[in-house]
C-alpha cells in the first residue's frame, strides 16, 4: 500500500475489520507482539486496521489488534544483535520439520514436530482423513443392521413449494412426492399428495386428496422403520393442519432428528452419507456435501453400498480414538523422557517397525501417526510414533537387527 492509499482510506474513515479466528486475518496483517516475536522483528508504524477475537494472559476473551506489515517499521536491533540473540535462544523453533521452511516466527511443538501453519494444515486435514476411515466402518456397521432388521421404510420426499405472497410471506406448499421402497430395494409406495385446500391454485392436478395421501402413508409405514431423507415432518404437520393426521411410525435406529454440540459427526441419513463418501474440500479441508441420491430406491443403493464397504483409507489412529481413550492426543506435546522415532520408507517398513516395537513394549500406546506421504522422498512414506526414551535405548541392538 503507497502512501497515498493509506492516506485515502484514512480519509474515507474506514472502521477497522474484525475476525473470529486466526485463519481469516490476512497473512500481511500481524499484532503486536507477533511483530516483537519475529526472527526480523519489527513494530507497528500505522494505525490498528482490525481486531481478531483471541484471549489474554488471564484466559480472558479480548479482541487483539492487527496492524499492516507493510506500515510496520525494524526495530532498532542491529544484525549483530540479532545474531547474538538466536545464539543464546535455545528453546526457539523456527525451521518447520516436515517441509523446512525457515518460519519468521516461532513454531508450537505438536507431539514432537515443530510445523508451519501449512504442515500442520496437512496434519489436522489427515488427521480428519484418519477420522472419516473410521466413520466410514462405524456406518458401515449401521446401514448393516439397519438393512437386515427387518421390515424397512426407506423413504425421499420431494416438496412442491408454493409462491409467496406479494409481502413475501411463506405460503403452505401445495404438494409433496413421497418415494419408499423396502430393505431389498421393492416400491412400497410412490404417491404424489396434494397438501393445498381445494381452492387453492398451483397445486398439480394428478395429486391426490389429502385424506387419500394420509391413508396410503399409513397402510405403508404400519409396522416399519423408517430411514427419510427430505421433509417429511413437514408432510405430515401439513396433513395434519388439514384434519388428516398420520401415524409415521419410529425412526430407525442411530438416527438423530437433530444436531448435538456433544459429537462430531451427525447421525441422520443425510450426514452419515456424507461422511460415507468421505470428499473433502480441498480449498478448505471440510466435508462436502454430496449430491442427493434423488429417488428411493438410489438412496437404498447407497445404503447398500455402505453397508458393504471395506476398511479403506487412510491408515492410524485419530485425535477423536485417542481422546475417548485417555490417550496423548494426536498432536501433543512429547513429555519428558519420550522419544520420537520418523521412519521414512514404503508404508509397510513404518507400520512393521511400529507393530514391533509395540510387541517390545517400547511405543506409547496409540501414539503412531501415518503413514503419510513423504514430502522429501517421492514415492516414499513417513510414519512417526512415540516411544519411552529408556526402553527404546536398552532396545537399539534389537532393534538394529529387525530387517536381518
Amino acid at each position: 500500500m503507497t502512501e497515498q492509499q493509506l492516506t485515502q482510506e484514512q480519509d474515507r474513515g474506514l472502521e477497522p475489520a474484525r475476525y473470529t479466528r486466526w485463519n481469516q486475518v490476512p497473512w500481511d496483517w500481524a499484532s503486536k507482539t507477533q511483530m516483537a516475536r519475529a526472527d526480523l522483528p519489527r513494530e507497528p508504524g500505522g494505525p490498528v486496521r482490525g481486531y481478531v477475537a483471541g484471549r489474554d494472559f488471564r484466559e480472558r476473551e479480548t479482541e487483539i489488534a492487527l496492524y499492516a506489515v507493510a506500515e510496520s517499521k525494524p526495530t532498532r536491533a542491529s544484525g549483530g544483535q540479532l545474531a547474538s540473540a538466536d545464539a543464546r535462544r535455545t528453546a526457539t523453533v523456527r525451521v518447520c520439520t516436515d517441509c523446512g521452511a525457515n518460519c519468521q516466527l516461532p513454531l508450537q511443538e505438536r507431539e514432537g514436530r515443530h510445523l508451519c501453519p501449512m504442515c500442520w494444515r496437512i496434519a489436522t486435514v489427515v488427521d480428519c482423513q484418519i477420522e472419516l476411515r473410521e466413520r466410514r466402518a462405524e456406518n458401515a456397521a449401521w446401514a448393516r443392521s439397519l438393512l437386515e432388521a427387518g421390515a424397512l421404510a426407506i423413504v425421499w420426499v420431494d416438496l412442491l413449494e408454493a409462491e409467496p405472497t406479494a409481502s413475501g410471506r411463506k405460503r403452505p406448499p401445495l404438494a409433496a412426492r413421497v418415494h419408499a421402497v423396502d430393505e431389498r430395494g421393492r416400491r412400497i409406495m410412490d404417491v404424489l399428495i396434494r397438501l393445498a385446500g381445494p381452492r387453492t391454485q398451483g397445486a398439480p392436478e394428478e395429486a391426490v386428496a389429502p385424506e387419500v395421501g394420509a391413508a396410503k402413508l399409513t397402510r405403508a409405514f404400519a409396522g416399519r422403520r423408517r430411514v427419510v431423507w427430505g421433509p417429511l415432518r413437514t408432510v405430515r404437520e401439513r396433513l395434519g393442519e388439514l384434519g388428516y393426521p398420520v401415524d409415521l411410525g419410529n425412526l430407525a435406529p442411530g438416527l438423530s432428528t437433530g444436531w448435538s454440540r456433544a459429537r462430531r459427526w451427525s447421525d441422520d441419513v443425510v450426514s452419515r452419507y456424507a461422511q460415507w463418501r468421505g470428499e473433502l474440500n480441498p480449498a478448505t479441508g471440510e466435508l462436502r456435501t454430496p449430491w442427493p441420491p434423488g429417488t428411493a430406491d438410489r438412496l437404498w443403493l447407497c445404503l447398500t453400498r455402505m453397508a458393504s464397504s471395506t476398511d479403506a483409507g487412510r491408515p492410524g489412529v485419530s485425535s477423536r480414538v485417542r481422546r475417548e481413550a485417555g490417550q496423548q492426543p494426536l498432536y501433543g506435546s512429547v513429555g519428558s523422557g519420550e522419544v520420537t522415532v520418523a521412519v521414512t520408507g514404503p508404508a509397510s517398513a513404518g507400520v512393521g517397525l511400529a507393530e514391533f516395537l509395540a510387541a517390545q513394549g517400547v511405543l506409547q500406546p496409540l501414539s503412531v501417526v501415518g503413514p503419510v506421504p513423504s514430502r522429501e522422498v517421492p514415492g516414499a512414506c513417513v510414519t512417526y510414533m512415540v516411544g519411552d526414551g529408556g526402553v527404546l535405548v536398552g532396545q537399539a541392538v534389537t532393534v538394529g537387527g529387525l530387517g536381518s
